[in-house]
């Protein structure tokens, strides 16, 4: 009896377990920065300042419905006052990024963690995916859970019977909320998958936001289209449409969506390319 000849046969079958590669590392991500007490004392910080305290005063203010008033801004920009997410919820957002993004690339980059992922069978969308939706978790607490816990509260408190058009000015704050978390969870990530250093990514993803709110500044008053060249006049104004206002008057639509297209589409597709070309030792 002979020896049968041993030949090789190609695995037909489906990899499986990358749903679950793709859990480790949110959950990696969760727990290592909520295992930070400066973090989490920051982060307290943030919804006692931003959140807690409108919570408490539009709870206890007579109001007949949740209405977009109490939302957004009537004014444009950082500085104007009036409305829940305002200028201080977009900066407290942004700190947020910073630190809970800095590390989420860079440290893999500077520790060799990112030759470990790549050797086993990963691919660059599921780290990309992986890093991104672990920062979600993080900023969906302050920019998504707690405007909706605020619409919730004012909602349980209003006199008046419009329950519906109240909920609907909630179903736009998750929009928001979601949109919040979208821009800012890629932009830190892709920040961060430019260098080794932590401190540089996170320098780096506040200061680039207010390089390009200081250009815009000093350009606005050639024309009200250079404001669209800040992001945060960018999401403002985005906030205004989801709440049903139009845009500043003498702002192009056009360059508008140009530039909330470039802030929702770049961060990711840059975040990728440099995630690939690393996972082949480019």
């Amino acid at each position: 009896m002979g020896i049968e000849r041993v030949e090789y046969k190609p695995w037909e079958g489906e990899r499986n377990g990358r749903l679950h590669r793709i859990f480790a590392m949110v959950k990696k991500v969760f727990k290592h920065k909520t295992k930070s007490k400066g973090f989490l004392i920051f982060l307290i910080i943030g919804i006692v300042l931003v959140h807690v305290f409108p919570i408490i005063t539009n709870s206890l203010t007579p109001h007949s419905m949740l209405t977009p008033e109490m939302m957004i801004a009537q004014g444009m920009g950082l500085e104007e006052e009036g409305g829940y997410l305002t200028g201080l919820f977009l900066l407290f957002t942004l700190l947020l990024a910073a630190v809970v993004c800095s590390d989420l690339v860079s440290q893999d980059l500077k520790d060799n963690s990112f030759i470990l992922y790549f050797s086993r069978p990963i691919k660059a969308e599921d780290y990309v995916l992986g890093k991104v939706l672990g920062s979600f978790t993080i900023l969906g607490l302050f920019c998504f859970l707690m405007p909706i816990i605020f619409c919730l509260v004012v909602i349980g408190t209003q006199s008046g019977g419009d329950y519906l058009a109240s909920l609907e000015v909630m179903g736009s704050t998750v929009i928001v909320g979601a949109l919040t978390f979208f821009v800012f969870g890629f932009y830190g990530t892709m920040i961060s998958s430019l260098t080794e250093r932590r401190s540089f990514a996170g320098v780096g993803t506040f200061v680039s936001f207010f390089v390009l709110g200081i250009v815009s500044d000093i350009f606005s008053d050639l024309g009200a289209n250079w404001e669209v060249l800040d992001p945060f006049n960018v999401l403002t104004y985005a906030y205004r449409l989801i709440y049903g206002y139009d845009l500043p008057s003498g702002v192009d639509p056009a360059l508008f969506w140009l530039a909330l297209a470039l802030l929702l589409v770049v961060p990711p597709i840059l975040l990728y390319y440099r995630i690939h070309r690393r996972a082949f030792g480019r």
